[in-house]
């Protein structure tokens, strides 16, 4: 049994005050991050095409530059793909039963396959919540990344992922490193949208990636938050509502 919750854009003749032009930036970002995928891949392939038969003959210059373009479509289409999942962050939700546990796997795939190695410790109970499976994967996806991404240099990340439900039945979920932390003075903006931490070290990042997981969990009827880890790193945490 699927349940729908439906939330349209509304039209742009129609809107007034502050949520109208939030639907209408994000309609704005939708349409502009879906027409720069195209372009971007043209790019990336013509790159590519030049790497292949031209760095052989012109030498480490040429191979310096082509990848120093590389890493710049990188962000770009890294860029484009978020302004997407932020303005697709408001579209209807699919509300459906699925096993958390389930879905929790699913994130992991994604970051613990291949060679580099990542410790996950995970705990709790593992209730079956009533959420949009995709979007839920999305958040989970986003804490993990950010975990291993911000995990000290030439360390193995560690992850632990706890569930359990709370005594009025709310879900909580709880994602934790070993990372390098979060600056106090960050804190409150860590979920604005296109804020990054002052520690962030050059490693790249739009400052979509929290924000989309705050509207996210929003939208479910939740809350999210962050505190400090004991022992180091940061302890990011979320809830659903209890099922009904």
């Amino acid at each position: 049994m699927q349940t729908l919750l439906t939330r349209n854009v509304p039209a742009l003749d129609e809107t007034h005050g502050p949520d109208s032009h939030e639907a209408e930036l994000r309609a704005l970002m939708a349409m502009a991050s879906h027409d720069l995928k195209s372009p971007l891949a043209s790019v990336s392939a013509h790159v590519q095409m030049l790497h292949e038969d031209y760095s052989t003959a012109l030498g480490d210059g040429f191979r310096q530059d082509i990848a120093a373009i590389e890493r710049g479509l990188r962000r770009m289409n890294q860029l484009a793909q978020d302004l997407l999942d932020y303005a697709r962050a408001d579209h209807t939700l699919e509300l459906a039963p699925r096993a958390l546990r389930e879905i929790v796997g699913e994130a992991l795939t994604e970051h613990v396959a291949g060679p580099n190695k990542v410790l996950v410790t995970q705990s709790g109970e593992w209730p079956t919540v009533v959420a949009d499976a995709g979007l839920l994967r999305h958040v989970l996806d986003n804490l993990i990344g950010n975990a291993i991404k911000y995990a000290p240099a030439d360390t193995t990340p560690e992850i632990e992922i706890e569930a359990h439900t709370l005594a009025d039945g709310t879900v909580r979920v709880e994602v934790a490193d070993r990372g390098v932390g979060i600056p106090a003075a960050d804190r409150p903006r860590i979920f604005d949208a296109f804020h990054r931490c002052a520690n962030t070290g050059g490693r790249p990042g739009t400052g979509l990636g929290l924000a989309i997981c705050r509207r996210i969990v929003e939208r479910h009827g939740g809350h999210i938050g962050v505190n400090d880890n004991p022992g180091g790193g940061s302890r990011f945490w979320f809830t659903l509502p209890k099922l009904v």
